[in-house]
């Protein structure tokens, strides 16, 4: 399969900057994660969003499997699993990503993609076991619902507006797009697609900078803009900046058009020609006020790994350096929790106006991404990972079914695939596939209009392996 890595890799030139504290950030990191834990009392159905203010712990209300936050504490377990290969970290992730599989069908907003391609994803990936990725591809229908022709987008929340579309939804794209390559289905890359170009057009000022809020008529006309979460409709929060810079690098990756390229670009100039000093924006470029100007360490940490991944596309130095950068404020004593009582890796994060100097789980997963991204970049070691045998031939679902059904397979070998349906006399009745794969698990849809009902065999065979399973048909 493609695209199975993290992002898009290539090796800098050894005249780039050093990130060179990252293994005391992952002993600071490893710490406040176990004591996360233990604040949680270990319940897996608990997962954190953002902490208290004033006491530095995470917040109860907002511990929710459905919060749009939920992804992110089961992805960095994945993340310091893949930095450490400390089997503890590989345990808890399995848990807490476990309780989110009923996410995989919550069709009521846009955050599908950071709930389940964080957790099931990046546990795919890193494992490339069948449960996550039945899961996963299940998260990819379920945001696939959310779209409308007529617009050109997948409609983010049902609360304001009439057909609100945020510059975070590009982040959820990527569930679109990795799906559709994996499985085949053209029709979640168009979806993808389309919305991609939508926000393109509308999202993306001329100076490339960003709004954070478009609304549409039901025929696609625009309502309005705004941009709620900063200082006004007409500023740039620095986090929905940071959502732009990652987001259409990665719609580049799946794309290879330049105009996704052209927009990352726009993007990360603006964000970074905007930087202070010390590589931290706040939480919105344009925020007059001195008293509600805080700063955000999750634009940051997002826009780092992003310009990682532009790096990879571009060749420019400036926006590996950049990342770089920071990555070593956001390591410093300035934004690292280290000898406070503040549950989060990092502090100093911004949810919106007004409420600033907060830890967040999405700022700290970033971060942990970011480290990774720089370890792929820069040919770092990483621990040996065991994975779980992938020759495996599932039960169809459903089973019994009427007229079509899903099959779920995977294999350990590259090499050439038959996979077919038999009838109890053993007679061939239909070619499922049959051709050369690589390594990886796979989704058939078996449509079986024709066929009358009954007991079938479907076997599958690669490189002198075979398994064989039934499935029945029901008219």
């Amino acid at each position: 399969m493609k695209n199975n890595s993290l992002f898009a890799q290539s090796n800098p030139d050894v005249n780039l900057k050093n990130f060179s504290s990252n293994e005391d950030v992952l002993d600071h990191a490893d710490q406040k994660m176990r004591e996360t834990l233990q604040e949680l009392s270990y319940n897996p159905k608990l997962h954190p969003a953002h902490t208290d203010r004033e006491t530095g712990q995470w917040v109860e209300e907002y511990l929710g499997r459905e919060r749009w936050t939920s992804g992110f504490f089961a992805g960095s377990m994945w993340y310091l699993y893949k930095l450490t290969g400390d089997p503890f970290w590989r345990e808890h992730a399995v848990q807490w990503t476990q309780d989110l599989e009923s996410e995989a069908y919550n069709t009521s907003d846009h955050d599908t993609g950071f709930r389940i391609f964080n957790s099931f994803g990046n546990a795919y990936k890193i494992e490339e076991a069948r449960y996550y990725f039945k899961t996963t591809l299940q998260g990819a229908a379920t945001l696939a619902e959310r779209y409308d022709p007529d617009i050109g987008a997948i409609k983010s929340w049902e609360w304001v507006g009439n057909y609100p579309v945020i510059i975070d939804n590009l982040m959820n794209l990527e569930l679109l797009f990795w799906a559709a390559e994996v499985v085949g289905k053209d029709e979640w890359y168009d979806i993808a697609l389309a919305h991609a170009e939508t926000s393109l057009i509308h999202h993306l000022r001329a100076d490339g900078s960003t709004y954070h809020v478009v609304d549409f008529t039901d025929s696609g006309i625009v309502n309005w803009k705004n941009t709620f979460q900063g200082y006004g409709a007409e500023s740039v929060w620095a986090r929905g900046q940071a959502w732009a810079v990652y987001g259409f690098t990665m719609i580049y990756r799946f794309t290879r058009e330049k105009k996704f390229l052209d927009a990352a670009r726009a993007s990360a100039e603006y964000f970074i020609e905007n930087l202070p000093e010390d590589f931290v924006p706040p939480y919105d470029f344009l925020e007059p006020e001195p008293s509600v100007r805080t700063k955000d360490a999750s634009a940051a940490a997002i826009a780092a790994s992003g310009l990682f991944e532009l790096y990879t596309f571009t060749n420019n130095e400036n926006y590996f350096n950049t990342a770089v950068e920071i990555l070593g404020s956001l390591s410093s004593d300035a934004y690292m929790t280290k000898n406070s009582n503040i549950s989060s890796i990092l502090k100093r994060s911004t949810r919106q106006r007004g409420q600033g100097n907060l830890g967040t789980s999405y700022a700290d997963y970033y971060f942990l991404e970011s480290i990774v991204r720089y370890r792929e970049l820069t040919n770092a070691n990483f621990p040996v990972i065991q994975k779980e045998s992938l020759f495996f031939l599932d039960q169809n679902y459903p089973n019994p079914f009427n007229n079509s059904t899903v099959i779920y397979y995977s294999i350990e070998e590259e090499g050439e695939v038959d996979l077919s349906i038999y009838n109890l006399a053993g007679r061939k009745v239909q070619t499922l596939e049959n051709r050369f794969r690589s390594v990886g698990t796979y989704q058939i849809d078996f449509n079986a209009s024709g066929l009358s009902s009954g007991v079938y065999l479907y076997r599958l065979k690669v490189n002198g392996r075979a398994s064989t399973k039934k499935m029945i048909l029901v008219e």
